[in-house]
């Protein structure tokens, strides 16, 4: 399967994970959709360990790596997306979040020791003048305090796939990955996500829980994808591929959510000018 295709995989269910998670917090918080999606990535990888061949599975220093990639995304990473999502909507925070494709761009740059060409940072540009033209026009997408939320979960976003391909350099199997990941993100994401709301209770209902496993079963999805086409690109070239996520929320949201989302203008000619930086990255060999 070509590597564009593997790569932009992910993107479709980030953005269908975060378009049932926006129903799902109609009655519901945000802490409670991540609980459950986390959750539910949980039950997804121990379910797919079926196809997993264990004799080619040791103990090794590199688990430490995805157990890290859990703790960045989707434990914190997804504290900040459903509380932006919650805040400004789920359009602006899927294009803003998407800046991801910087900062993992940055991360590989410090640790991994790759060197993207200057097409490539040209095109990582224009996924940055797509953010900054969205949030030029006043609302609450031109309030610092509001931006911190996206800009925050696309940082622990970006940094997963950096510990991912670190992970990846000792293991075969991309579902086992996944899973390590998923338990560490289980086990101390409640943790994070009950401090950081003063200890307030979850909030349960049928409706909202149904939104939000699916989000879970999407999100599963796009990390599994994601980690496929780590296997077979770099971090600079995958992270700028997810970053369509906006254009698939752009087409799916107003499907899906109806009237419970407003897109603007300038929320669709940002989002083409981050699909322009993608554009001129992948046309690179």
């Amino acid at each position: 399967m070509p590597f564009e295709l593997v790569a932009l995989s992910p993107a479709v269910f980030f953005s269908l994970s975060s378009i049932m998670t926006r129903r799902g917090l109609d009655g519901s918080t945000p802490h409670t959709g991540s609980l459950v999606v986390l959750i539910v990535q949980l039950v997804f990888f121990s379910a797919s360990l079926a196809v997993v061949d264990f004799s080619r599975i040791s103990l090794s220093v590199y688990w430490i790596a995805f157990v890290a990639a859990g703790l960045s995304s989707p434990a914190l990473s997804l504290l900040f997306l459903y509380r932006s999502i919650q805040r400004i909507g789920v359009a602006p925070t899927s294009s803003i979040s998407n800046t991801h494709a910087i900062f993992g761009a940055l991360w590989a740059f410090m640790f991994l020791g790759e060197r993207p060409s200057a097409m490539v940072w040209l095109g990582i540009l224009l996924v940055v003048a797509g953010v900054f033209w969205m949030t030029s026009g006043g609302g609450p997408l031109a309030r610092g305090r509001a931006l911190f939320l996206p800009f925050t979960s696309a940082a622990f976003f970006g940094l997963a796939p950096m510990l991912r391909k670190l992970g990846l350099g000792g293991m075969d199997s991309l579902v086992f990955g996944g899973f390590l990941q998923s338990v560490s993100a289980c086990i101390v994401g409640p943790v994070f996500l009950k401090a950081s709301t003063g200890w307030r209770p979850f909030v349960f209902n049928r409706s909202s829980l149904v939104n939000f496993i699916w989000a879970g079963l999407a999100m599963g999805a796009a990390q599994l994808t994601l980690m496929a086409a780590l296997s077979m690109g770099d971090v600079s070239r995958v992270s700028p591929l997810v970053a369509t996520v906006p254009l698939f929320t752009l087409a799916l949201a107003p499907l899906i959510l109806g009237r419970r989302e407003r897109i603007t203008s300038r929320i669709v000619f940002g989002a083409l000018f981050i699909v322009a930086g993608v554009i001129l990255v992948t046309s690179l060999r």
